[in-house]
């Protein structure tokens, strides 16, 4: 049997575990997946198998917070992305990603580099905000950033976090990433099943997007470079969860 088909049975177990309310079901699933003995034998066979690969590259998009999303695994009730930062020109090193929150819970680790994360909170005492409910279409091709007014939000957790750093978080939290640009940053994520949540999404700046925005595509090519780059990287440990 192979890695993936392993690492398969093993997360829908773990998922519908999380399901039936075993919280930190979410964070052992993800340590199953990013443990040394797995996680390259997952990028080996996503690599050498033709047809898994050219479902990643459909699956697989540069994501408007500035990095290539590239979707590892799917299934109806969880996906297993990778989100890299690496190869970032001097005009993608001024962007600033927007807070916003998700229609799932997560559980995440950074492979490699380091990144800020901060989580905010709304608050009377907070900065000011342009705010902006996030509509995907119904064949994730293309989204919407719907204006719905200003509102101030308060940081209320500032940390850095490097490789190995793993946690969980709550589809509800507003929270942003920004990457260190000098030792940019490679995290793994795993998504639980969606939640009936509205995505709101934060800027500093008017976003001054009022039409329809088609995602980019990731090529097959940027998808085997980056692929390429992950496996040749150092075997990692973690942290307390």
């Amino acid at each position: 049997m192979s890695v993936i088909a392993d690492l398969e049975r093993d997360v829908a177990g773990s998922i519908r575990d999380y399901i039936n309310g075993r919280q930190d079901a979410l964070a052992e699933s993800l340590s199953l997946v990013a443990c040394p003995s797995a996680f390259p034998g997952l990028i080996h066979d996503i690599t050498t198998d033709t047809d898994r690969f050219a479902d990643v590259v459909r699956r697989s998009v540069v994501h408007p917070n500035g990095f290539a999303k590239i979707v590892l695994l799917s299934a109806p009730e969880y996906r297993l992305r990778l989100h890299v930062w690496r190869e970032i020109d001097t005009a993608a090193s001024e962007f600033r990603e927007s807070i916003h929150n998700h229609r799932w819970d997560f559980a995440a680790t950074i492979v490699a580099g380091a990144y800020r994360h901060q989580e905010f909170q709304v608050s009377e005492s907070g900065k000011s905000f342009f705010g902006y409910r996030y509509q995907p279409a119904e064949d994730r091709r293309s989204y919407r950033l719907v204006p719905v007014g200003t509102q101030s939000l308060r940081c209320v957790f500032d940390a850095r976090l490097a490789q190995g750093s793993r946690y969980s978080m709550s589809s509800v939290v507003l929270h942003k990433v920004v990457p260190d640009l000098a030792q940019p940053p490679v995290s793994l994520v795993l998504e639980g099943p969606h939640h009936p949540t509205a995505v709101d999404v934060f800027a500093e700046h008017d976003l001054e997007l009022r039409a329809s925005v088609p995602f980019i595509p990731l090529s097959a090519k940027s998808l085997r470079r980056h692929l390429s780059a992950i496996a040749a990287l150092p075997a990692f440990s973690f942290g307390p969860a």
